[in-house]
């Protein structure tokens, strides 16, 4: 009876020892794919976003140059690639430069 006892104190002081790491392995995986979303969607969809998104999302970018973006996009279809973004009217290498981590086309 006494090693019954004895064995049952022995489990339930592991368990409770051993508890709080498969808590925080949780915690952090779940933290890491927070952050993994938040990352993506930092980016603006060139393809997709309104002159607003564009204007709050990017860098150098008004109301009117968001406007000539959603215009372009209207007239030509969507962006094939970043780089096509040049090709707007008031949208030079500089301000592209600044923004080709924020962009994406998909």
């Amino acid at each position: 009876m006494k090693l019954k006892h004895l064995l049952f104190m022995i489990c339930g002081s592991l368990s409770v020892l051993f508890t709080p790491f498969s808590m925080a392995t949780t915690e952090a995986t779940d933290q890491t794919q927070v952050e993994a979303t938040v990352v993506q969607s930092d980016k603006v969809n060139l393809n997709t976003a309104t002159a607003e998104q564009l204007q709050k999302g990017l860098v150098g970018i008004g109301a009117k140059k968001a406007q000539a973006i959603v215009e372009y996009r209207d007239q030509h279809g969507p962006f094939v690639a970043l780089e096509q973004l040049t090709e707007v009217k008031g949208i030079g290498s500089a301000i592209f430069e600044k923004n080709k981590e924020r962009m994406t086309i998909e």
